[in-house]
């Protein structure tokens, strides 16, 4: 009985964790910067010039509105106050040779961005360019075509495209972030949205408890545990048809799960007296192997980049740790040592790290670990219990939920230098279980 109770205690603290309270209505997501920074490019983001169809400067207006809210989130760039900008973008060019540099250089501008929109002929045509005012050269262009809609998905894209062109490394903000609220109400529920707090999409809608999104590759799946049947179960939601498919087993209680890159598998964590094994499934929930065979606990399964290896939580040694094995099979090996309850682990993008939480005198931090194992590194500053760690595409960010601000909210974080972004909804409920997507391609 001892290790009955032992057993679903330690099972449950992951999914009761979640949990937490009832909400209150979801307002707008707000995106601040609230960490120390570092010395920050000071950037101009111009105005678009009307080639036609904007007169009103609406289209414009949402493209330099979403790229600026982007580069300031990015942790790189200092806005400049546009009340400062010379030029008149409607009256001056932007290409190469039709502005005057000095005018951006008088107001300290290292970086400059200038376009122009047509919006005419039921269509969007819109250039952007990057330009290097000490150098006065062009850094790079993007052109885009699309409707209305696209614009801001066009300015997310630019976005990560001038990260590259500064930094040598692609941003993060053409991709998806999933996570867990009760903003809507008293249940926990799934929404996708885009990192700055747009395209918010509320996945599920059922007076129960929804937990855990992870997406594939193509950002096209997303698979979450729900108790909408009463009993735990994980369910794969086909974003592009709107439709979804119930993953059950009958070697016991569905207790969570994550989903392949290729989007082709899903390993789960099912429960049966107390006992919590790993196995890989299809993705219509097909058995292929079981993966993990102990008369303890594992769980919180995560699978690398390449689909090769897989990361877990098990407590085979007496207390919960990081464990890593081949998905093919084979003897699993301990990364962590230090901390008495390590879970939670997830990949980096290159898979040379892990992040997970560790339990610290109550409270979970994040850390970072190689995953040939060694020395862990603490991220996060002891403020609140910050957990469900998940990295940004291209490395540079983790995104997190924690209590600092007492109710959960997700916060986003630069490894780097540990400076923080903040992420949270305007009401009075909890988010937690963040998982940010890959990118989603042209």
């Amino acid at each position: 009985m001892k290790r009955l109770i032992h057993g679903c205690a330690f099972v449950c603290v992951i999914v009761l964790a979640a949990i937490g309270q009832a909400g209150a209505q979801m307002g707008p997501i707000t995106m601040p910067i609230v960490g120390p920074g570092g010395q920050l490019s000071p950037i101009a983001v111009s105005g678009l010039k009307n080639l036609g169809g904007d007169d009103d400067h609406r289209v414009g207006s949402v493209f330099v509105g979403t790229l600026r809210r982007d580069l300031e989130l990015s942790g790189f760039f200092r806005l400049l106050d546009p009340h400062a900008y010379i030029e008149d973008p409607q009256q001056s060019g932007f290409e190469l040779g039709q502005f005057n540099f000095a005018d951006w250089r008088s107001i300290n501008a290292d970086f400059l961005v200038k376009g122009s929109v047509n919006a005419s002929g039921g269509g969007v045509k819109l250039t952007a360019y990057l330009y290097d005012v000490a150098g006065q050269r062009r850094m790079m262009g993007k052109n885009f075509t699309g409707d209305a809609g696209d614009v801001p998905r066009m300015a997310r894209r630019f976005a990560d495209a001038v990260l590259e062109a500064a930094t040598g490394q692609k941003g993060p903000f053409d991709s998806k972030l999933a996570f867990v609220s009760t903003g809507s109400g008293r249940f926990k529920e799934v929404y996708t949205q885009s990192i700055d707090g747009q395209d918010l999409f509320k996945l599920t809608d059922n007076p129960t408890i929804n937990l855990f999104p992870s997406f594939d590759r193509s950002t096209r799946h997303v698979l979450y545990l729900s108790f909408k049947s009463m009993a735990p179960a994980l369910y794969l939601a086909d974003l592009q048809l709107g439709r979804e498919a119930r993953i059950d087993s009958p070697h016991g209680r569905v207790i969570g799960g994550t989903l392949s890159p290729d989007g082709e598998q899903i390993v789960a964590a099912i429960e049966r007296n107390g006992i919590t094994n790993l196995y890989l499934l299809t993705r219509d929930g097909g058995e292929i192997r079981q993966l993990t065979d102990t008369s303890g606990i594992n769980v919180s399964p995560a699978i690398s980049p390449d689909g090769a290896t897989l990361a877990f939580t098990s407590d085979r040694s007496g207390s919960p740790q990081i464990y890593l094995m081949s998905l093919a099979g084979g003897s699993p090996k301990r990364v962590t040592y230090s901390g008495d309850y390590n879970t939670t682990p997830a990949f980096s993008p290159k898979g040379d790290k892990l992040a997970y939480q560790s339990r610290n005198s109550g409270r979970f931090d994040i850390f970072t670990i190689p995953i040939g194992g060694g020395d862990p590194t603490q991220v996060t500053d002891g403020n609140g219990s910050n957990e469900y760690p998940s990295w940004s595409p291209d490395g540079r960010y983790l995104a997190f939920s924690s209590t600092r601000g007492h109710n959960s909210r997700i916060y986003i974080m630069m490894v780097g230098n540990r400076k923080i972004i903040s992420a949270l909804t305007e009401g009075k409920g909890n988010d937690s279980c963040p998982a940010w997507s890959g990118w989603l391609g042209e």
